[in-house]
C-alpha cells in the first residue's frame, strides 16, 4: 500500500494479528457480515479481517482478552476514518488515474526480490492484486486530500525543536560509543567453502587497497555490500557496547579513531572495519538529533490535524457501527 497516507493511519491501525484476534473477529464466521456504514458505504468483517491478516506474521506474543477488544474495535474505527477521508477526497473531485496506481504497486514491487515473493507476501497478508489496486487507489487520494488541506503549510520552527530537546533531554543521553564505519563483503548463509574463500580474498584486496591509500568512504561507497550503509560510504553512526554483534564489536572497540581493522569475519560475511571516532557517555547535541525530532513533532501534528477532519467529517456523517 502507498506508504505516506497509511502511515499516517498507523496510530490506529496497529492492531492484534494472532489467533485470539482473528477468532474474534471471524465470530460469526461469515466474511460477508456487515460491521459498519459510512454515509451508506458498508465495511464488512472482511474488510477487517483481510488487514488482520495482513499483520499477522508480525506478531510474536498473544495479548490478553482485553487488549485483543480494544485493538480490534480500533481496527473497525480506523476502517471508518479511512472510508470518511476518501469520500471526502472524491467530493472535492480528488482523482487517481489507473496509470498512477500502477506505479505505484510497481514501485512496492521493486522493493521485492520476485514476483514470486511479492505474490506469496500478498497471501500471506490475505489481500489479491485487485484488493491491492483498490487500496492503493484509495489511499493515494486520501493523502492527497490530505496533502492539500490539514497537512497543507505544516511547519515545525526551530523553537518547537529546541523546546521539544530541552524538555526531553533524558532521551537524548547516551553511553560511551564509537562512530563506525565499515566495508561489508556478503557470504549468504549456507555458502560452500570455495564460496566464503572467495568472499575473503575480495575483502583481503579491498583491504590492500585501503594499506596502499585508497579513501575508505570512496571505496564503501563503491563496493561495500551493506546497501543501507553503502551510500553514506559506509557510516553506521555512533554505537555503543551491545548495539552489534560480538564478532563485529570485539575488533571495532580495540580501534582508535582513524585506525582500520584487518578483514573480520561475522555472521553476514567479512568486514573491514573503519573507527572514526570516540566520545564519553553524555548528551547527543541537538544539531545531531534536531533532523529526528523535526520528523517527530511533524508526524504528531499531522496526526492531530488528520484526527481533526476526521471527527469534524463524522459529525456530519452518518455512520453505523452493527453490534459486532
Amino acid at each position: 500500500m502507498p506508504a505516506r497516507a497509511l502511515a499516517a493511519l498507523a496510530a490506529l491501525l496497529l492492531y492484534v494479528a494472532t489467533a485470539a484476534a482473528e477468532e474474534r473477529i471471524n465470530r460469526p464466521p461469515r466474511d460477508d457480515d456487515v460491521m459498519a456504514r459510512v454515509n451508506g458505504t458498508t465495511i464488512y468483517r472482511k474488510d477487517v479481517k483481510d488487514i488482520v491478516q495482513s499483520i499477522l506474521v508480525m506478531q510474536d506474543t498473544q495479548p490478553d482478552a482485553g487488549t485483543v477488544t480494544k485493538l480490534a474495535d480500533d481496527a473497525l474505527e480506523s476502517l471508518i476514518a479511512l472510508e470518511l477521508l476518501y469520500q471526502e477526497s472524491q467530493a472535492r473531485g480528488i482523482k487517481v488515474s489507473n496509470t498512477e496506481v500502477d506505479a505505484e504497486i510497481n514501485r512496492s514491487k521493486s522493493r521485492f526480490p520476485d514476483a514470486q515473493t511479492f505474490q506469496a507476501v500478498l497471501k500471506s497478508r490475505g489481500m489479491t492484486e485487485k484488493n491491492l489496486r483498490s487500496d492503493t487507489q484509495k489511499t493515494m487520494a486520501v493523502d492527497r486530500l490530505l496533502e492539500s488541506t490539514v497537512w497543507k503549510d505544516l511547519k515545525v520552527t526551530p523553537e518547537q525543536v529546541k523546546s521539544f530537546y530541552d524538555s526531553n533531554k533524558d532521551d537524548f543521553k547516551h553511553p560511551a560509543q564509537i562512530r563506525v564505519s565499515h566495508i561489508l563483503i556478503r557470504v549468504p548463509e549456507g555458502a560452500s567453502a570455495a564460496d566464503r574463500a572467495a568472499a575473503k580474498k575480495r575483502a583481503t584486496a579491498l583491504l590492500d587497497q585501503l594499506k596502499a591509500g585508497e579513501d575508505f568512504a570512496a571505496l564503501a561507497h563503491k563496493q561495500s555490500e551493506d546497501a543501507s550503509s553503502a551510500p553514506r560510504g559506509g557510516d553506521l553512526g555512533y554505537l555503543a557496547k551491545g548495539e552489534m554483534d560480538d564478532a563485529f564489536e570485539k575488533p571495532a572497540f580495540t580501534l582508535a579513531p582513524g585506525q582500520i581493522s584487518d578483514v573480520i569475519s561475522t555472521p553476514y560475511g567479512f568486514d573491514i572495519i573503519k573507527v572514526t571516532d570516540h566520545r564519553a557517555a553524555g548528551y547527543a547535541p541537538l544539531s545531531e538529533v534536531e533532523e529526528g525530532i523535526r520528523t517527530v513533532l511533524e508526524k504528531f501534528e499531522r496526526q492531530k490535524r488528520q484526527a481533526a477532519l476526521v471527527a469534524q467529517l463524522r459529525q456530519k456523517a452518518k455512520v453505523e457501527i452493527v453490534d459486532h
